[in-house]
């Protein structure tokens, strides 16, 4: 009889398919399984089986209708929160906060972060001390739309200003200064052309709509967005600067929870206007006389360039995290003026060939927990990460490979100006290497050491440009874990660099966390330059002969030691709105530094100026007028508020 009702019963409900019949199947035996033991030895009445009916799958507009972003209980994931810039504490409670969301899929939110920096000779120049004191200030307000599984978007909106720079409503009036956005300032540089105005520090950071669940539970992002990868130290957002980085551009990821896949391209410089008066700030400039009516271009713009690559991650366990990534920074040929001829041996349109620089590398770390140091598990309190880059690709450029046969095509072959007979493709042929740890002590005192590496090139004359380049972001210290090199002074670029950092941090109870690193920032080829943050060498400053063109060589010692730096920080969390940093730093000028701004004598390879080839006294130095200036210093005071 069992068996009677219970073949009646699966032909009922046959068409519910086959995963309910295995849960019918489970329910019934469970449920005469407990029976019998709940009456074994009695003999009761068997109770009548509980009809079964399928639950109706819900369309794609009910299940839109009833949606709630999981962000609103969850917390805001990282692809909505690349904008900001908080210390982990606070980071976590704004990307929590209830309140912000007006109803189920809409949120709103809001970043201020003024700043206050007093710098003072970071050049270690002893004629020019270059004293910067100066408050800035970053806003944002941002609007996330996550009304259903299947779409996502978010706006934000950017304003990042010199307190005091607005742009003045008209000459001589008193109240200039504090007028909103009045009046525009015309451009004093000819190239620009006349009437040119400066735009509004005021736009778009990120404006991109997020497409989710497509085939392979992938996920697409079109539009304005932020990249950051790994410890940002190729791609990343730069927060921590007073504007930070966005990219225009797509990327297709396919993220699960051990592994994530992506794919992405951008574009960063665009060569062409738009229609209806949407232009192009890389856009060649032209003039045209109001009399002859001739159009002459007086800058050729910027050349197309795009970032695209594959970053990859796989995670095991809690054990640790690689990350294999590709990335190419790709530059069009740059134009100008000259002959219509695109060959390679000729005079022709094109300044510069393609550049296509090729970064691939690795990253792996015990940081599992979204880039989080460990507190407990296979590691314990140990935290460490190493990462190695190599660069590939062509500069564009060409090198002098057999200077014999180049000068006697020049001389005696008609037609040709310039000639690539006895010259070579130059490549890029950088690389850098990263290993930090650190061991967190009763969960509030952790030390920590980092090095880093990044090639130089003691020639650049010959077919190989062995510097690291660092693509498009800066490099700056991030909180808590100095992951990105060089420090708080920002001064110093992840270029021809050997560099040392000792860091610590203590977490109090209630006072906040305190940070202190020391630097040591070293040359790898004492023959190439100390970079600037920008990426572009400290002329004079410790930039020693490497070849490039140079008609001025400084004579004396050459030197490794760029400088050392000492740092403190003070971070509090005020509340769940609003943090407070403090900090400041001592730099102290190596021997790198020392020796090219305290050299006697210069030798001019050619003539310049007034004074001829030859060797000549630096008499600047040789009065104790110019010279370095051993000691620099810096500080600044931040106030980081959000919701």
């Amino acid at each position: 009889m069992k068996m009677f009702r219970f073949f009646k019963t699966i032909h009922q409900i046959r068409s519910i398919g086959k995963f309910s019949l295995i849960l019918l199947f489970l329910t019934v035996g469970s449920q005469s399984i407990i029976a019998q033991a709940a009456n074994k030895g009695t003999v009761t009445a068997e109770p009548s089986p509980t009809p079964v009916t399928a639950t109706p799958q819900k369309s794609a507009t009910e299940e839109e209708d009833s949606y709630v972003s999981p962000m609103k209980s969850g917390g805001l994931t990282p692809d909505f929160t690349r904008s900001t810039f908080f210390e982990p504490e606070l980071g976590k409670k704004v990307a929590n906060h209830k309140k912000a969301w007006l109803n189920d899929w809409i949120r709103v939110g809001a970043y201020v972060r003024p700043r206050y920096e007093d710098r003072y000779n970071l050049a270690f120049d002893k004629s020019n001390k270059g004293y910067t004191s100066r408050a800035m200030q970053t806003s944002q307000v941002f609007f996330i739309i996550d009304p259903s599984p299947y779409f996502s978007a978010k706006v934000t909106f950017q304003d990042a200003r010199v307190w005091g720079g607005e742009t003045p409503a008209s000459v001589g009036d008193v109240r200039a200064n504090v007028f909103d956005a009045a009046g525009t300032t015309t451009s004093s540089n000819p190239a620009a052309g006349s009437g040119a105005t400066i735009p509004s520090q005021t736009t778009l950071r990120e404006a991109f709509i997020l497409l989710k669940k497509l085939p392979l539970d992938a996920k697409v992002q079109l539009g304005r967005q932020i990249l950051a990868y790994g410890d940002q130290r190729l791609l990343g957002g730069a927060n921590w600067t007073m504007n930070g980085l966005s990219y225009d551009g797509a990327r297709i990821m396919f993220d699960q929870d051990n592994y994530k896949i992506h794919f992405f391209g951008t574009k960063i410089a665009a060569n062409q206007n738009g229609v209806n008066g949407v232009v192009s700030a890389n856009a060649p400039i032209s003039v045209t006389d109001p009399v002859t009516k001739k159009t002459t271009v007086v800058n050729p713009g910027q050349p197309d360039q795009y970032i695209v690559g594959t970053y990859n991650s796989v995670t095991a366990k809690d054990w640790f995290t690689l990350d294999v990534y590709s990335i190419g920074l790709l530059t069009k040929k740059t134009a100008i003026a000259g002959a219509k001829s695109d060959l390679d041996l000729y005079n022709n349109s094109w300044a510069k060939q393609q550049s296509d620089l090729i970064t691939t590398g690795f990253r792996i770390t015990n940081r599992t927990a979204n880039n989080n140091l460990p507190k407990d598990g296979f590691w314990g309190a140990l935290d460490w990460a190493i990462e190695s880059a190599w660069q590939t690709g062509a500069t564009g450029e060409r090198s002098v490979k057999d200077p014999l046969l180049n000068s006697y095509v020049q001389q005696n072959v008609a037609g040709l100006a310039t000639s690539n007979y006895g010259t070579q493709a130059q490549k890029y042929s950088g690389s850098m290497h990263v290993f930090q740890t650190g061991y967190t002590f009763f969960e509030k005192l952790r030390a920590g050491f980092q090095y880093t590496y990044a090639s130089g090139d003691r020639n650049r004359t010959d077919g190989s440009n062995g510097t690291f380049q660092t693509l498009t972001n800066p490099r700056f210290g991030v909180f808590p874990y100095w992951n990105n090199v060089a420090g708080l002074s920002e001064n110093i670029d992840t270029k021809n660099l050997s560099s040392y950092n000792f860091n610590f941090s203590y977490k109090t109870d209630h006072y906040g966390t305190f940070y202190a690193a020391y630097i040591i920032n070293n040359k790898v080829q004492t023959q190439d330059a100390w970079y600037a943050i920008n990426g572009s060498a400290n002329t004079g400053a410790s930039t020693e002969s490497n070849g490039v063109g140079q008609t001025t060589i400084q004579v004396g010692g050459t030197g490794k030691n760029i400088y050392n730096e000492f740092d403190l920080t003070w971070m509090y969390v005020l509340n769940d709105y609003v943090s407070i940093w403090i900090g400041g730093g001592i730099l102290t000028a190596g021997n790198a530094v020392k020796n090219q701004r305290n050299a006697l004598y210069h030798y001019n390879l050619q003539a310049v100026g007034t004074e001829s080839a030859g060797l000549h006294l630096n008499t600047g130095v040789a009065t104790g007028a110019n010279g370095t200036a051993s000691m620099a210093h810096m500080f600044f005071f931040q106030v980081n508020a959000g919701f």
